[in-house]
């Protein structure tokens, strides 16, 4: 006699685990490439979505990285990110984040409202040179290239707080869903430092020019201007 075994049948309350919220109390270790420049203040106060605010210094901050989270395969992750404050409190609003497994996406996009997409990422050092790239629907997004000239002085421990927007789509096709404005908390700790001279490449992604329905396009791609023209890549 063979048993059958209900797949997608209802599971008992000691197996509804999130696991992501599981993995935001494990130890995550990550060799990252992170660029930060100051930019115009109107470019800033255009993408951020009340009830946020443009923080006192208009910092873009990049970051691609190789993750380690215990329990799960390394994968690769990156974020694209604009100061911010709400309140009193100051800290980084994410436009994109690209991480290259499905299950990051869809952990840390359903759980947080973090805007996550599957890319194809890649940080490599050989020595002394450093390369890091982001590349999604064929488009090359993200690109760095540089050579480590040698240590930087190790941050303090430290908390730093990342705003997210998580809402969905409405079924009927009016608007979004009410949505929620979710602080993450990252408690950060460096073990190594190091300062790299480079060039930082942004490409063009294929988004539509449009409080959050206008910026809705931060996390849905519009397929429909794949087909358009690519851009040159812009050195920065």
């Amino acid at each position: 006699m063979n048993a059958n075994v209900i797949r997608y049948g209802p599971r008992p309350p000691e197996t509804r685990v999130d696991h992501e919220i599981d993995a935001t109390k494990a130890p995550i270790a990550t060799e990252a490439v992170t660029v930060t420049y100051l930019t115009d203040p109107d470019i800033v106060a255009a993408v951020l979505p009340k009830p946020l605010e443009p923080a006192a210094e208009p910092l873009v901050r990049i970051q691609l990285q190789r993750v380690r989270i215990e329990g799960r395969p390394p994968f690769g992750s990156a974020v694209f990110s604009v100061t911010a404050r709400h309140g009193e409190l100051q800290g980084d609003y994410p436009l994109f984040m690209p991480q290259s497994t499905e299950q990051s996406v869809t952990g840390g996009r359903e759980t947080f409202g973090e805007p996550k997409k599957l890319a194809e990422i890649a940080v490599e050092r050989d020595g002394d040179s450093v390369t890091a790239a982001v590349a999604r629907l064929g488009y090359q997004l993200i690109k760095v290239n540089g050579r480590i000239t040698g240590p930087a002085e190790l941050p303090p421990d430290q908390v730093n707080t990342e705003f997210y927007f998580k809402f969905l789509r409405a079924p009927d096709g009016g608007g979004i869903t009410d949505p929620h404005l979710v602080y993450g908390e990252y408690h950060r700790h460096y073990e190594l430092l190091e300062t790299i001279d480079g060039t930082l490449e942004l490409g063009e992604s294929p988004l539509p020019q449009e409080w959050l329905l206008p910026y809705v396009h931060q996390r849905y791609d519009d397929v429909a201007l794949l087909a358009a023209p690519r851009p040159e890549p812009t050195r920065v």
